[in-house]
């Protein structure tokens, strides 16, 4: 994917998050943070296009950092992302040629920051009063999706419950 401009982080949440997490993630804050952001969108399969607004100060990830440090990553993302979204109506085939084709028109940066600023608004929830409390509960937060026990994501099947009287 060929980044030609910075990626705007716009909105209270990302500057509450950038701020807030910037100690936790100090090698290349805005990027990874947006990395984390955009992986926690795909797997909620939600986007936001806009995040409220206020007086924040503006932030972006540079296009040299994506450059430098990418390594394939947002391709993969958007591979991932345009394959299995539910809220983009596509045909498998415009999918398929949306996710490998060579020369396809389509705003991709765009579509993945939308999923990041949903992101984004998730991460804020975690911050804790702390620094440690923050990495504790984004620590907590990522066990329970990985094994399945985020109910925001896998909803609790009553049937599957077995009740013992």
């Amino acid at each position: 994917m060929e980044i030609k401009s910075d990626i705007r982080l716009k909105g209270i949440a990302w500057d509450t998050a950038l701020e807030k997490l910037g100690r936790i993630f100090s090698t290349r804050t805005n990027y990874t943070i947006f990395m984390l952001s955009l992986a926690i969108g795909i797997m909620y399969d939600k986007r936001l296009a806009k995040l409220e607004e206020g007086n924040e100060d503006e932030h972006s990830v540079p296009r040299n950092v994506i450059n430098n440090n990418d390594n394939g990553k947002l391709d993969f993302y958007f591979q991932a992302a345009i394959l299995t979204t539910t809220t983009e109506c596509l045909s498998e085939d415009n999918r398929l040629e949306l996710a490998f084709g060579d020369n396809v028109e389509f705003e991709k940066i765009t579509f993945l920051t939308q999923f990041a600023n949903f992101g984004v608004t998730k991460l804020v929830e975690l911050i804790g009063d702390t620094d440690l409390e923050s990495m504790d509960n984004i620590k907590n937060f990522m066990i329970s999706s990985v094994e399945g026990r985020n109910f925001d994501i896998d909803d609790l099947n009553l049937e599957d419950i077995v009740i013992e009287e």
